[in-house]
């Protein structure tokens, strides 16, 4: 796998304008006293989402998912470049992580039965694994309720394999305009993602899968406003808000890589 594409992807059309949902967030990183937030401005439209990161923690680059087309881009400004996934990319992935374990399997025929099991840790260790397993994800209601940056909001935690990865204040989908909206366009961003998941390994270690709250929307029961996010010792290391919602016209440019910017290819 490409790894500026795998880095691209864990980061975090001149045709009419169309209503939409704009939400602004603003991102401190707890870790460094004083630095500016990140801005986070994202434009929702059907079930397409393009999410545009700015400030020290943010890349010169966009992330776009299309869900009328079930894909997503990876939009690097600095090298004007994108990369695209989409169902034929997966298939192709998963489809090439298939031979490299047939031949890691032809190559270990021959080995002796008390030398196999070590070879073939080995072996997997420097090699990547389709399907790997899929991170335990619970949502739990902390029993707390308040106000959080302007929202009557309730207090959940998401456990990743049994560790607290994130404090999630949610409030009800009617004090936010637009969540409703929304909503679909995150949960089917989820479901994509999880698809990639299975068919990447590497994507499928990093800590941010399963973790975004916008992917257990239904189990929240209502719109994220306030997000915590933990280090393994439950410290927080980030704190990312909701500062405005409004619905209004997006471009449907918003949602397609510059026309001159070259597609890269996620494997070579």
């Amino acid at each position: 796998m490409n790894a500026r594409a795998a880095a691209l992807l864990l980061t975090l059309f001149a045709t009419p304008c169309l209503a939409g949902v704009v939400f602004e967030y603003e991102t401190v990183d707890r870790t460094r006293p004083g630095q500016a937030p990140d801005t986070i401005h994202t434009e929702v439209d059907g079930k397409r989402i393009k999410i545009d990161v700015k400030g020290p923690r943010g890349a010169d680059a966009d992330m776009i998912y299309r869900g009328d087309r079930q894909e997503m881009l990876a939009i690097n400004h600095e090298e004007q470049s994108y990369i695209l996934i989409d169902e034929a990319t997966i298939g192709e992935i998963s489809q090439r992580l298939s031979a490299l374990e047939a031949q890691m399997q032809e190559a270990l025929k021959d080995v002796p039965a008390d030398q196999r099991a070590m070879m073939e840790e080995m072996m997997r260790q420097r090699m990547p694994q389709a399907g790997a397993a899929a991170p335990s994800i619970e949502v739990r209601k902390a029993g707390e309720k308040g106000d959080q940056n302007g929202y009557p909001s309730e207090r959940f935690e998401l456990y990743r394999d049994g560790e607290l990865t994130k404090t999630v204040w949610v409030t009800d989908w009617n004090n936010v305009d637009g969540s409703q909206e929304a909503a679909a366009a995150f949960e089917s961003m989820g479901e994509f993602i999880a698809k990639i998941q299975d068919a990447m390994p590497d994507f499928a270690k990093s800590s941010s899968v399963g973790s975004n709250a916008y992917e257990h929307l239904e189990e929240l029961g209502g719109f994220p406003v306030v997000t915590l996010d933990h280090d393994g010792n439950g410290s927080v290391t980030a704190e990312t808000r909701l500062i405005s919602s409004k619905e209004e016209s997006v471009d449907s440019a918003s949602f397609e890589a510059p026309a001159s910017y070259q597609r890269m290819q996620m494997m070579r």
